[in-house]
């Protein structure tokens, strides 16, 4: 193409075009036409002032030949399809590289021409620069995008620290935070088919007193990994204590795999632990619990659980438990106990019962001992067996003790008004009431009486070494002893017998556990047993009483064995305060024969089905 043709397209004489340059001196667009070979013929002026492009720069040229955009672009195919079929085209977007090497972006919207005999001519249309509109948009992307990557490193590090909160660092299996996060939807995501294992692991303490924490650790890893390898797919290891462990398994698992997993760890851990130049065997005991029923929710499979656990420690540990029927049934008991026992004590529904104690030579009542008894409204009569444990695990086994001491001597002094002389009075005492700030003064208000004396009977499990208030303790015990207060222990030769223990509490009379008691006749080893425990406390200077004899054989063998003080259905069962009035009244009890006939006239209906 010639320069003279050049100047002939800017200046093209048609009215069409002139029209066109008028319309785009006061357009914000700019205006072009090509001809039938798509080149640019007309370019308004407006081109230079927006773009920045100097119209010789496009005229004479084919925009394909203008840009450096990839012809092969889904775009550019379309735009040439519509060129090659003579349509219109809208939006069709660009670049250009200007004189200074900056990029222009342009928009361009095209329709095709025709003369008056039909025949193609070219394009025409509007150009926009839409540069900054692209530079908004590259920038609001890239904020996006910067958005976009924050949000995936906020997620992340979401992601990191929820889990580092529901892990346990040590062993790398969930913690209990995770536990009871997942505890919630167990039933649910299971068709209520689901079940918990809990593990404890036996002599893990002995470990860490013995070895040290480091060896401790140890432990708790290998353990870790040992149940985890254990329960494969089955479920979900969680460590939710010091050296307790739960598996939730929620695939449709049945009570009798359950019971296979459980053998499987304790096999698993049957191996021993290498420590150093040591090593160790740890046993678990283990607790299975699976739900039965739609009834049955998260909160009673955990119960379950660790009431079969506790059942498997019973037995001796290393042992696998299901929670059974019969466990089932107590669990209920423990509920309602717990639930109603707070109560029971505000509606003062717990009263003594007394068991009088006989010297088996002389025939006389010595004392009797106040056994607490719940009359519960709608059960009748409940039985400490049944609730002192829950009374311990609620803290109100003082409110207990605290009730019966003011009711065993209000009972005292009523009697003593009729007449009825008790020369003393026993009442079993926790560990948490010789703790209590008000022991020494209740004593000290109640206990005016100075014909009973009072003594406090002590469980045999109550330990000094393990009371974080042992001095405590000793000075309360001092105190009452100044008081006039004798101290008993109770159960003795049962649990955790220990001679230093009885050093350090140098009790006035030790009380032989009935256990051994009711099989002194029948059982050679308990008769050795309890003859050895007469030739300590009389080494030591301590009366002793068995409790718990219930019939003349028994009272026979102990007087031979040389224990002459004894309580127990041979000489009656325990009474209400009624009723020992009418048995102390009938009785001077001259002779042993004469509390027998006192035992048989106060039997029958009022007879209950067991003794303390």
């Amino acid at each position: 193409m010639k320069p003279c043709d050049l100047v002939n397209m800017t200046r093209d004489p048609s009215n069409t075009t002139r029209n066109l340059e008028d319309f785009a001196g006061i357009a914000s667009d700019w205006f072009w036409e090509t001809d039938i070979h798509h080149r640019f013929t007309y370019l308004s002026g407006q081109i230079a002032q927006s773009l920045g492009i100097s119209p010789d720069k496009m005229l004479g040229k084919c925009l394909l030949g203008l840009t450096t955009d990839d012809m092969s672009d889904q775009k550019w195919r379309a735009h040439i399809d519509d060129l090659d079929r003579r349509r219109p085209f809208r939006g069709l977007e660009f670049h250009i590289t200007r004189d200074d090497g900056s990029i222009v972006w342009i928009k361009l919207n095209g329709e095709p021409t025709f003369d008056a005999e039909g025949q193609f001519t070219g394009y025409r249309g509007t150009g926009h620069d839409m540069t900054a509109e692209k530079l908004k948009i590259a920038q609001f992307e890239a904020a996006n995008a910067a958005l976009q990557l924050r949000n995936t490193q906020l997620d992340t590090a979401r992601e990191a620290l929820e889990r580092s909160a529901h892990e346990d660092i040590l062993t790398d299996v969930w913690n209990r935070r995770a536990f009871e996060r997942d505890i919630h939807d167990l039933l649910e995501c299971t068709d209520r088919n689901a079940g918990l294992i809990q593990i404890d692991l036996d002599q893990f303490k002995w470990v860490n007193d013995t070895l040290g924490h480091p060896a401790g650790d140890t432990v708790l890893k290998t353990a870790a990994a040992r149940i985890k390898a254990a329960t494969h797919h089955l479920g979900t290891t969680y460590r939710v204590g010091g050296d307790e462990f739960i598996i939730i398994l929620c695939d449709h698992v049945t009570e009798h795999r359950a019971i296979l997993l459980g053998h499987d760890i304790t096999n698993a851990m049957a191996t021993p632990i290498p420590l150093g130049h040591h090593s160790v065997r740890i046993g678990v005991s283990v607790g299975v619990a699976v739900a039965e029923g739609a009834d049955t929710t998260a909160a009673d499979l955990i119960r379950q659980a660790d009431a079969a656990l506790y059942e498997a420690k019973e037995k001796g540990r290393n042992a696998v438990c299901a929670a059974s029927a019969a466990l089932r049934r107590r669990l209920e008991t423990y509920t309602w106990i717990a639930a109603d026992l707070p109560h029971a004590i505000e509606r003062d529904e717990l009263v003594p019962y007394f068991q009088p104690q006989c010297d088996l030579l002389t025939g006389k009542i010595i004392g009797v001992e106040a056994l607490v008894r719940w009359h519960h409204p709608e059960k009748g009569i409940v039985f400490p067996h049944q609730f002192l444990k829950v009374s311990a695990e609620l803290a109100l086994c003082d409110q207990i003790d605290r009730q019966m001491l003011i009711k065993g001597f209000a009972a005292v002094d009523r009697l003593s008004r009729l007449g009825i002389a008790i020369p003393s009075l026993s009442i079993n005492t926790s560990q948490a009431r010789l703790l209590d700030p008000r022991l020494l003064t209740d004593v000290g208000c109640i206990w005016t009486n100075p014909n009973c004396s009072l003594s406090l009977e002590l469980l045999e499990t109550i330990s000094f070494d393990d009371c974080c208030d042992a001095n405590q303790l000793t000075h309360n015990l001092n105190r009452l002893r100044a008081m006039g207060v004798q101290i008993e222990m109770d159960d003795f030769g049962s649990a955790r017998a220990s001679i230093t223990g009885l050093l350090k509490v140098g009790p006035d009379r030790l009380k032989i556990d009935k256990h051994l008691v009711q099989e002194v006749v029948g059982c050679p080893e308990k008769r050795t047993l309890i003859r050895t425990i007469l030739d300590l406390a009389q080494g030591l200077n301590i009366a002793c009483i068995a409790e718990g004899a219930e019939d003349e054989h028994a009272l026979t063998m102990l007087r031979d064995l040389g224990c002459t003080q004894v309580q127990g259905y041979a000489i009656t069962h325990p009474l209400t305060e009624a009723e020992l009035a009418v048995f102390l009244r009938r009785n001077q009890l001259a002779t042993l024969a004469e509390i027998r006939a006192a035992k048989r006239e106060t039997a029958g209906p009022l007879d209950l089905p067991q003794s303390a």
